[in-house]
């Protein structure tokens, strides 16, 4: 049997560690998040693109133009894309235009207007071939990002009195700080790769922050059945027996939905790889904290506070 109670200062130190170097990546070498047009603001359209222009080719001409850009493939027969970029893309787009008309003026138009016009010309695009092109402005991205955090914020605070009345007060606390620790790690890991915030993207830190708390109510219930037993044992023998004999039916569910996650990246389901690489990411991470995170901390809160017979 494996004595997780030994490693539970390691691995408290561990993720503290390395939450705040990512985070450190994040703000010191990277400038921050990745931009989103879902929270930045940006240029959206919809094109059909000709039958010589693939995905390739749209995102070199993007490239060579030194414009980030995120290219989604809506209709594979109609050949239709979804192309992002952001707004810090304007200059770009202005002097791309410039050059191509030798150097005209372009007399103050929209942005949204001669972002159409640089497609037109470097993508060999009619007005018929662009469906839709919208600017998202900095407004939008405020409210996005506003929704995303209250959404986060109430999933742990209802998961938490929800805890404290289902167990007791030390569970919830124990299960609160687990998926403080995934909330945190999952944006360290964004941020110290770049991965854009999006609508997807909360949706997979909500899903992150349930799978972990399913991992540790189940191993909640085992310490709360073996502590009502007959055997006298500490607490600590307790959890430890406990994530013992839960520790089989974790690994089976996290491989299970490993292999679900990883069938989008195999697929090649390009736009949708951020969203896979932080459910992975988020997977790994709530079965680690279910087991070193939320058991560790009630252990710990028990040593403080010993519960009176």
């Amino acid at each position: 049997m494996v004595n997780f109670s030994k490693f539970k200062y390691i691995s408290l130190s561990s993720s503290i560690l390395i939450i705040l170097l990512g985070f450190i990546i994040t703000f010191a070498i990277n400038k921050g998040f990745a931009h989103s047009l879902d929270f930045n603001g940006g240029l959206r359209t919809v094109i059909e693109a000709p039958s010589d222009k693939q995905r390739e080719s749209i995102q070199k001409f993007f490239t060579d133009e030194g414009i980030d850009s995120v290219i989604i493939l809506l209709d594979k027969e109609k050949n239709h894309y979804q192309i992002d970029v952001g707004l810090d893309a304007e200059k770009k787009i202005i002097n791309y235009n410039l050059k191509a008309s030798g150097g005209a003026e372009r007399n103050n138009k929209p942005i949204i207007e001669e972002y159409i016009t640089m497609l037109k010309n470097g993508l060999n695009l009619t007005d018929e071939s662009i469906l839709s092109a919208d600017q998202v402005g900095a407004i939008v991205g405020k409210e996005l990002t506003s929704t995303g955090i209250s959404l986060l914020l109430y999933t742990l605070f209802i998961m938490a009195i929800y805890l404290s009345f289902r167990f007791e007060f030390k569970f919830a606390l124990g299960a609160s700080a687990a998926l403080i620790h995934d909330l945190l790690i999952s944006l360290a890991f964004m941020g110290a790769f770049q991965i854009k915030p999006s609508v997807p993207i909360i949706a997979a830190l909500l899903t992150i922050l349930g799978y972990s708390i399913n991992d540790t109510i189940v191993i909640f219930d085992r310490i709360r059945e073996n502590l009502s037993g007959k055997v006298e044992r500490s607490f600590s023998e307790v959890i430890n027996i406990s994530i013992n004999q839960t520790l089989g039916r974790t690994i089976n569910t996290s491989v299970a939905t490993l292999i679900s996650v990883l069938a989008i990246v195999i697929g090649g389901a390009v736009e949708l790889y951020d969203f896979a690489y932080v459910l992975i990411f988020g997977v790994v991470i709530g079965t680690y904290s279910s087991i070193f995170i939320a058991a560790p901390i009630i252990e710990i809160y028990e040593g403080f506070f010993p519960k009176k017979a």
